[in-house]
C-alpha cells in the first residue's frame, strides 16, 4: 500500500485519475447515482485524457447507467443459457433431428424429464 501511495504522489494527474476511479467504483458499489453524477462533474478538468474519454462515454450513456444502478435486472441468466446451447451444439456436432437437439437443451435446463423404461 505504501508503494501505491508513493507512486500516486509522484504525479497529480495520476492521483486525480486514481481517486476518481475509486469514487466511481464506490458509487457503483453503493448504487448512489446522484453521487456518481456529482463526482463526474467535479473532477473532469484535472484527470488524464483517457479518464476524460471514459467520463464522456459515461455521460453519453448516463440514462442507461442510472437504470443499471436503479434496477437489479440483468441478462446473466440468459447469457448462461445461450452459452450452454452453444456448448451442446459444439459437443454434439450436429443432430440429425432438430427435435432431438431441442430436447437435449430442455433436458439440460431441467425443462423436460427423461422418460426411462
Amino acid at each position: 500500500m505504501e508503494i501505491l501511495h508513493y507512486l500516486i504522489d509522484l504525479d497529480s494527474e495520476l492521483k486525480a485519475s486514481y481517486e476518481l476511479y475509486q469514487y466511481v467504483q464506490h458509487c457503483i458499489k453503493t448504487k448512489d447515482f446522484e453521487l456518481l453524477k456529482k463526482t463526474l462533474e467535479n473532477k473532469q478538468n484535472i484527470v488524464s485524457s483517457y479518464m476524460k474519454t471514459a467520463i464522456k462515454t459515461i455521460n453519453k450513456y448516463i440514462n442507461y447507467v442510472e437504470n443499471t444502478l436503479k434496477y437489479d435486472y440483468n441478462n446473466d441468466i440468459l447469457e448462461g443459457i445461450i452459452n450452454k446451447i452453444k456448448v451442446i451444439k459444439r459437443i454434439s456436432f450436429g443432430y440429425r433431428s432438430f427435435y432431438h437437439f431441442r430436447n437435449r437443451i430442455f433436458i439440460t435446463q431441467n425443462l423436460a424429464k427423461i422418460k426411462t423404461a
